[in-house]
């Protein structure tokens, strides 16, 4: 026996488990599983167990059901409730995945589109998740956002 039999045997077996340890983090990454698509991010169902309690918001029973309240805290409590906040930031401001809300250069007739088709990497908001009258009233949040942040002198944002 070769005195170079042990060290090849042993660079051979720590080879082939750097190799299997690869491939199979590879095999198993994120991207080669559900909800990444050319076209961009798509929803994975959620599964329940049990009843089924759906989330009804932030603060009230279910937004939807104060029509009458004022567009602006419904709009901020859609804002919130569907995580808007989560990507755009709490005033819109952007963050680390989203942009910058700024609807000085967004009117309500582009603003909805694009929350419909869900460019990039952002869920599309269809008729089912969202209607007309909540992305009216989430668009009169946010512009009520920058007037407020416009009327301050001191240039601070406006906190929710």
């Amino acid at each position: 026996m070769s005195r170079f039999f042990v060290p090849v045997v042993f660079v051979a077996l720590m080879s082939g488990l750097a190799f299997g340890l690869i491939v199979g983090v590879v095999a198993r990454s994120p991207e080669t599983h559900a909800n990444v698509r050319p076209e961009g991010f798509d929803r994975t169902p959620i599964g329940y167990v049990g009843e089924e309690i759906p989330y009804t918001g932030i603060g009230l029973a279910d937004p939807r059901s104060a029509a009458s309240a004022d567009p602006v805290a419904r709009g901020r409590l859609l804002f919130l409730g569907y995580g808007c906040a989560a990507c755009h930031g709490l005033a819109s401001q952007g963050g680390v995945i989203g942009p910058n809300l700024d609807l000085e250069e967004l009117f309500l007739d582009d603003f909805r589109p694009v929350v419909r088709s869900g460019p990039g990497g952002m869920p599309a908001f269809t008729e089912e998740i969202l209607s007309d009258d909540d992305l009216d009233a989430i668009y009169a949040f946010l512009k009520a956002i920058r007037q407020e942040a416009a009327a301050t002198s001191d240039g601070s944002t406006w906190a929710p």
